[in-house]
């Protein structure tokens, strides 16, 4: 299974993605400088057995936030001079608003630490779909390690021989 996430409507084509092979999940973020110039991106490839739980939240980027109402609103008042920058202006400031609203996908790992996956809050849907996903991989890493079922599997299944 492979799902993809819009991480900005500014670079709408960037995408986060987080795979599962295996035993393995794999996870893509996109790095970009003020949401709009792309740098790469994170990559970080987590066996299933070295995830503890797996955590969703909200989160309001403020910075991006703030940034976002300054240029929409000095986009907004350069349309009487140029109509076109201020346009450029307030949109990029909008959509930086827009995007400030994060949802997040935390994946908090046996050692204590902690790998997170930040989305738009529209993509809130997949990404718990995405978790639930995750979470029966735990479940069933447990399940296989859980010696005690195990144990009395066996045990049944000698005494019904």
């Amino acid at each position: 299974m492979k799902q993809t996430f819009i991480t900005s409507y500014l670079t709408f084509y960037l995408k986060a993605s987080v795979a599962l092979e295996g035993d393995f999940i794999k996870t893509s973020n996109p790095n970009t400088i003020l949401k709009v110039i792309p740098l790469g991106a994170q990559n970080k490839t987590i066996p299933v057995d070295h995830i503890s739980s797996v955590d969703d939240s909200f989160r309001l980027d403020f910075k991006s936030f703030a940034w976002g109402i300054i240029f929409a609103l000095v986009g907004f008042n350069m349309m009487g001079s140029s109509i076109l920058g201020g346009l450029i202006l307030a949109a990029y400031g909008i959509l930086t608003v827009l995007s400030a609203f994060q949802t997040l996908l935390i994946l908090n790992l046996t050692s204590g630490g902690a790998h997170v996956l930040s989305v738009v809050v529209f993509e809130k849907s997949n990404l718990l779909t995405c978790k639930e996903t995750i979470e029966s991989l735990i479940q069933h890493r447990y399940n296989n390690t859980n010696v005690t079922a195990n144990t009395d599997r066996v045990i049944e299944a000698l005494n019904n021989k």
